[in-house]
């Protein structure tokens, strides 16, 4: 499935939305590294932050995949497909971003498994190209407990695209795409793991 292009910017802008993206430099987180790297036709991302909010209400925010819209506005749809255990899930994310002269509507379809812990959790997402506009890709996000209201946010990813990237621009426009994205994405999940943490 190829992403659908209207002008107005290019494909991989989107990733930093994706989660799903992610934090960069607010208030209440702290930053402390953000990183894409570019292999051929593949690219590789790693953010590491830490958030205020117990790891159980940063988790819950995380893996509510039917609200993730209210995560980061470029998401357009989120929703669970199938549910194949207690751990395991398919999912479908849907993300419009646009950036100079082109839009690009993206579908991340990936079967997900979540292994939660008190101090640790782990969620692995590994994408099904037959549905979605991505090659191949894999991801893991690590939310650890470092106190009652501190969780460290690290997430590690690879993703190929099947979708036309502009050579040359199209990196550098990730990069400062990725920054804006993840910092939207994780003031919002600390703003809703903070209304879940109040008593």
């Amino acid at each position: 499935m190829a992403a659908h292009a209207s002008r107005r910017a290019p494909g991989r802008a989107a990733l930093g939305a994706l989660w799903l993206a992610l934090c960069a430099t607010a208030a209440a987180f702290d930053d402390e590294q953000a990183e894409v790297t570019f292999h051929g036709d593949s690219y590789a991302y790693r953010f590491s932050a830490v958030l205020e909010g117990s790891l159980a209400a940063v988790r819950d925010v995380v893996v509510d995949y039917d609200r993730l819209a209210h995560v980061n506005d470029s998401i357009t749809d989120s929703r669970v497909l199938a549910r194949e255990g207690p751990d395991t899930l398919t999912r479908r994310l849907d993300l419009r971003h646009c950036l100079l002269v082109f839009c690009f509507d993206m579908r991340f379809v990936e079967r997900v498994h979540i292994e939660a812990g008190d101090a640790l959790t782990v969620v692995s997402t590994r994408i099904l190209p037959e549905d979605s506009t991505f090659r191949d890709g894999v991801a893991e996000w690590r939310l650890e407990a470092l106190d009652a209201s501190h969780t460290r946010m690290t997430l590690s990813a690879r993703q190929t695209p099947d979708f036309w990237i502009p050579p040359v621009i199209g990196p550098l426009i990730l990069e400062r795409v990725f920054v804006r994205e993840v910092r939207e994405t994780c003031a919002n999940i600390e703003r809703l793991a903070a209304a879940a943490d109040v008593p």
